[in-house]
């Protein structure tokens, strides 16, 4: 078997008769509803470009939204990009990134949650940098909370370049006055900022920080993104199928508006979430959220004229520590991905949705990905009669298969060896000393820490000094 091995087909839970019912219902919805637009000057500028407005809602006709998606579809003609590989190409190649969104740490000393002040973040850096070889691939994996909110991202991304080989990527600026810090820090790393997400807010309101800054700084971009992010019977209808309409809508919607303020080609896609009614948070891992990123992925197929897309490519969990909840939720959204084509997965190590970074549950998502690239892998399964007769001969002889060359050349190659999980018989973890995964895991940390050796070349890392002193001299 090859690399795609147990890649099933995409489960396509809407047939094409409710797929065309929820697009009549987003053309309607952009028609007689609108979206909102709270940013007085690009009302203004939407209204003297032909579209009509109502109060703060702006209005588009079925004809230009149809129009738009026609575009899209034409554009990418039922393509369906692969998954990675790795550099022999026998088994699917599965890479793990991280959040830079969460404001609190796991702290393994203490056992408890902290502030994820800049110190920790280094540390966090430094570790997540340390994995790269097994299959991480972003940094950094939270945000300094020790400086004021405007500062944050400078320095998050001062952080991520100094500590982490893959820390040359921008992170999101958050906002207008971060936004011109962040862009030159990019180029001075060599990853110039071309590309900026534009943020709906559900239900149908384009506004906020994202706004501002494609709007004002159009001319230092190629492209926009435009997502939302809404719930089920909360920002969006308890029914799913509304709910497709309603995020269609003003996601699509919010594309045509933001292609016309800026000029930029935009990309566009929906997401919808579960949310937990008692407690209005979005409790993403669940059973529900698998189902929606199904969903989900099925939409954005069809209406940017996809033949399919990597579906279920996020690992969250709504548990507030890392362990049993945090690995099912986990393991569970990474297998049914897996097995479906997906070969990234995002929010790695992240815990209570994407506000706490655990170093220890980051160590467990990468055990968790290793046994599901293997699973993902299959077996080669081949029977030349001349060969199979002389091995079960020598096995006979020899009284089992365990010592025959057969077994010592395939089995590391069969077999997977986990780093933490068990494989022994109690007997023998007892005779080792009862070692737990925590504690094996607690140890790994501390090596992958001590190793560290990382550091920016001496020019550029004056370069990003001074872009980072001169946005704590004006911010």
């Amino acid at each position: 078997m090859g690399a795609d091995a147990f890649v099933i087909s995409n489960p396509r839970p809407l047939e094409r008769r409710q797929l065309d019912d929820i697009e009549t219902a987003a053309l309607r919805i952009l028609e007689e509803v609108g979206i909102a637009v709270h940013d007085d000057d690009a009302r203004r500028r939407l209204c003297a470009a032909g579209f009509r407005t109502r109060g703060d809602r702006v209005f588009i006709e079925a004809d230009v939204t149809t129009a738009f998606l026609d575009e899209e579809r034409a554009r990418n003609g039922e393509s369906s990009p692969p998954g990675p590989t790795s550099e022999d190409g026998r088994e699917p190649l599965i890479e793990l990134s991280v959040s830079p969104y969460p404001q609190h740490v796991h702290d393994i000393e203490t056992d408890g949650i902290v502030p994820f002040d800049t110190p920790r973040l280094i540390e966090a850096t430094k570790l997540v940098d340390g994995l790269a070889s097994m299959g991480v691939v972003s940094s950094p994996p939270g945000c300094p909370t020790d400086v004021a909110p405007v500062l944050q991202p400078v320095v998050q991304y001062w952080v991520a370049a100094t500590y982490s080989q893959q820390g040359r990527r921008p992170v999101d600026a958050k906002s207008r006055e971060s936004l011109p810090y962040v862009m030159d820090m990019a180029e001075a790393l060599g990853h110039p900022l071309r590309s900026y997400p534009v943020y709906v807010f559900s239900p149908l309101t384009l506004a906020g920080e994202s706004l501002r800054c494609v709007v004002d700084f159009a001319d230092r971009f190629t492209s926009v993104s435009v997502s939302d992010m809404s719930s089920l019977g909360c920002s969006a209808p308890i029914g799913v199928g509304n709910a497709c309409a309603l995020s269609v809508a003003e996601a699509a919607g919010a594309a045509i508006l933001v292609r016309e303020l800026t000029g930029l080609p935009v990309h566009w896609s929906i997401r919808i979430c579960p949310v937990d009614l008692s407690s209005l948070a979005m409790s993403l891992g669940t059973a529900e959220d698998l189902l929606l990123q199904l969903v989900n992925t099925q939409v954005n197929a069809h209406f940017h004229g996809r033949s399919s897309a990597p579906t279920i490519t996020t690992m969250h969990t709504s548990a507030k520590a890392p362990g049993p909840q945090a690995c099912a939720e986990k393991a569970s959204l990474m297998t049914a991905g897996a097995l479906l084509g997906a070969r990234h997965f995002g929010d790695a190590g992240t815990i209570s949705l994407d506000e706490v970074f655990s170093p220890e549950q980051l160590l467990y998502d990468i055990e968790i990905k290793d046994h599901v690239t293997r699973i993902a892998r299959g077996f080669d399964i081949e029977c030349s009669p001349e060969a199979c007769l002389a091995e079960i001969a020598a096995g006979v002889e020899e009284g089992g298969f365990t010592g025959l060359e057969t077994t010592v050349h395939q089995h590391r190659d069969l077999y997977w060896r986990p780093r933490l999980f068990e494989r022994r018989f109690l007997s023998s973890w007892q005779a080792e000393g009862e070692v737990s995964i925590r504690e094996r895991t607690y140890e790994l940390v501390a090596d992958v820490r001590a190793a560290h050796e990382y550091a920016l070349c001496p020019d550029t890392q004056s370069d990003i000094d001074d872009i980072l002193a001169a946005a704590r001299a004006k911010l």
